[in-house]
């Protein structure tokens, strides 16, 4: 019960109530030599650990439930944590680690014939190329992520994989046909009451609106965004949007409040070790 109920505070991102309810099963299911129980809690506190932007912490216990389900050979399992875990990677900017786990997770959920967890992995395996500049396979990861999602009958995350193909259509500068779909994904994770959703998509249509040139929506978006990201205590998040916050203000002419914004996210971007204190913050070290 207090592992399930650590993953309902992670999907109301409510993660610290998570943390707690996942280390205090950790904990019971330790006394009871439940290894099962054990892997399962030791996910969770990675899961919510990513979320809170607690990386190093985050990958500490996902290492450990790894261990576990390797052992046990739990093909869900091992797809779950390795998942998991590469995602962690990608936000500390460690691709190569992250796509050895991506396959990883691949292959497991193929073994066990989870369509959703093969979903899951294909998305995630789309932001990896994204990231890489590879379009062409984040495309066709993406698309067939939502396929299946779509089949389904899973509109949220059907959403969440048509978000990271649009995504991958603005990096390709194809704003016009990327900004109909991410505005379709906003109205869908508000409808759902998907914070996460919501404040995620939001963030990216600001980015679109950048890239158009249409500085007034950039700024409403990115704006509406953060508290969203404070609420959920998403800090990792929130910088992220305030450093593109600091391009909207850098266009304008606003030097003062560009140079403030970023300095902000470069903060927590060193302090949670994420990818972009080395490519974006490296150059200026009052950062």
């Amino acid at each position: 019960m207090l592992t399930e109920l650590g993953h309902l505070r992670c999907a109301e991102d409510r993660h610290a109530e998570a943390w707690q309810h996942f280390g205090e099963a950790l904990s019971r299911f330790r006394d009871l030599h439940d290894v099962i129980g054990q892997a399962a809690a030791l996910a969770g506190l990675g899961l919510a650990g990513r979320e809170s932007g607690n990386l190093s912490e985050a990958v500490h216990f996902l290492n450990q439930a790894a261990a576990l389900l390797e052992a046990l050979d739990d093909a869900n399992g091992i797809g779950y944590v390795h998942r998991i875990r590469a995602t962690v990677l990608l936000e500390q900017g460690q691709d190569e680690l992250a796509h050895r786990d991506l396959k990883r997770s691949l292959d497991a959920y193929r073994r066990s014939g989870s369509r959703r967890g093969t979903a899951y992995t294909l998305r995630s395996l789309g932001v990896l190329h994204r990231g890489r500049g590879e379009h062409a396979e984040a495309l066709r990861a993406c698309a067939e992520a939502a396929d299946i999602f779509r089949d389904l009958g899973d509109e949220l995350m059907h959403s969440y994989a048509v978000r990271s193909h649009a995504t991958a259509q603005l990096r390709m500068g194809l704003t016009r046909t990327a900004r109909p779909r991410l505005e379709w994904a906003l109205s869908v994770a508000r409808d759902a009451a998907d914070r996460w959703g919501e404040a995620i998509t939001l963030r990216v249509l600001g980015q679109l609106h950048l890239a158009d040139g249409r500085l007034d929506q950039a700024q409403s978006c990115l704006g509406a965004a953060l508290p969203i990201w404070a609420a959920m205590g998403a800090r990792l998040w929130h910088a992220r949007t305030e450093y593109d916050l600091s391009r909207v203000y850098h266009e304008r002419g606003q030097a003062d409040a560009s140079e403030a914004a970023a300095a902000n996210a470069c903060r927590v971007f060193h302090d949670v070790g994420s990818r972009e204190h080395a490519r974006l913050c490296r150059s200026d070290p009052a950062r």
